[in-house]
């Protein structure tokens, strides 16, 4: 008797996070739209727990800039956030500790400045996981019963096998599987990291004064502290310091940690209360040798990983899945296309890897200067671009996802300026 033929599927998503899942989503989508075939996987062992009618406030949140919430909008998710979960921003003000938020040492953007009705929105990463969950779950075939334990690289496809003994094959394997992909390191890719010895700090506080939709940033000469506006009135704390010092925090009585981080913002937002349990994670930059190659393809933080002093992470993530299957639609309705095809594939790389480097230098470098000897200097610069208007405005469409080259799904639903 034969033993049963591994599934075969045109194209396997491996991880269920937001990049992962956002990408299944508007390839469902757009292969439905151009009227192609396909037969698609996800391979996700820990789908989320459906937690929507929670009150509480995830302590991992994320600064959608206008262009992923065009992705978002275009996948279908945007309108399946829980408004209670979504706090836009209008402003922004960053400054060099030890000097005034408002002095020569400071900047400062704002959406009316620049003709928006915001900056970016705060959203909870479990709210957007879970909506992208209820669109995904019904246009593919997800296999969550275990993970991935090898992949192999067969003539016309992958054949990828789970911890539990189960097979599938896959023509085209897509790594979206976090900074610790899996994916990435079966197909032999080469890591560089740079380790920050830092960790960030997370909590969700209370200020004296209302945050009135405005995020604020601090560069201490550890690292900086940021304060996300959330929609229930508080806010999300993301502090980056030595890990020595993260470990410190972390062991204070709340008191003495809500009189340190008060300092910290030198008043700024009035007095601040920490309301939840803290957590710190580490940070390091890292980057793929490589995008793509034979049958497979990387996106998100299974291709890149970003400190988060700007928030780009999931940003950076959210652009790649739109751009990568804008490549495979273009790809995919040429007659007996295969969607493995490196030459294809390549060109998902050409278009995300430059850009994506681009940004992970620049927010290391800055990370780096502040924390260094030339950071009065640098909190110097701050106030130069704040006073020079149209580099200012440049700056700031940037981090609003302006900057690039978009793919058509960061450019369209109604998204002003796009």
């Amino acid at each position: 008797m034969n033993a049963k033929q591994p599934e075969l599927f045109d194209i396997a998503v491996a991880g269920g996070g937001i990049v992962g899942l956002v990408f299944a989503r508007l390839l469902c989508a757009g292969l439905r739209q151009a009227g192609i075939r396909q037969r698609v996987a996800l391979l996700e062992p820990n789908p989320p727990e459906l937690s929507s009618s929670s009150s509480d406030i995830d302590l991992r949140v994320s600064a959608i800039s206008p262009a992923s919430r065009a992705v978002l909008k275009t996948a279908g998710i945007w309108a399946q956030l829980p408004a209670g979960k979504v706090s836009p921003y209008e402003q922004m003000c960053v400054w060099q500790s030890g000097n005034s938020a408002t002095g020569p040492r400071s900047i400062h953007f704002s959406a009316a400045e620049l003709g928006e009705p915001n900056l970016g929105h705060v959203i909870e990463n479990r709210a957007i996981r879970e909506a992208a969950w209820g669109q995904v779950v019904a246009d593919l075939h997800v296999f969550s019963a275990s993970r991935i334990a090898t992949i192999t690289e067969e003539p016309e496809y992958c054949s990828l096998t789970f911890e539990n003994g189960d097979r599938v094959n896959a023509r085209l394997v897509v790594g979206a599987d976090g900074v610790n992909s899996l994916v990435r390191m079966q197909m032999g890719v080469a890591w560089r990291e740079w380790v920050h010895a830092q960790s960030a700090v997370v909590a969700h506080v209370t200020t004296g004064n209302p945050h009135a939709g405005t995020a604020l940033q601090s560069f201490l000469p550890g690292g900086p502290v940021a304060l996300l506006p959330l929609a229930d009135g508080r806010s999300s704390l993301v502090w980056s310091c030595p890990t020595e010092q993260a470990e410190q925090l972390l062991a204070m009585d709340v008191a003495a940690f809500d009189q340190l981080l008060t300092n910290a913002l030198e008043g700024v937002p009035g007095s601040v209360h920490c309301t939840t349990r803290r957590l710190a994670f580490p940070l390091t930059t890292g980057h793929a040798e490589c995008y793509t190659g034979r049958r497979y393809a990387l996106i998100g933080d299974a291709a890149h990983r970003i400190h988060p002093l700007a928030g780009q992470g999931v940003n950076l993530g959210l652009l790649d899945a739109a751009t990568l299957t804008e490549v495979l639609i273009e790809h995919l309705v040429l007659p007996l296309a295969d969607p493995g095809d490196p030459l294809a594939l390549r060109r998902f790389e050409r278009k995300r890897k430059a850009e994506n480097l681009l940004v992970l230098g620049a927010m290391d470098a800055i990370n780096r200067v502040f924390s260094s000897r030339v950071r009065d200097i640098a909190g110097l610069g701050l106030g130069v671009v704040d006073r020079l208007t149209p580099l200012k405005a440049r700056l700031a469409r940037y981090a609003m996802g302006r900057g690039a080259a978009l793919p058509a799904a960061a450019r369209s639903s109604g998204v002003k300026g796009f």
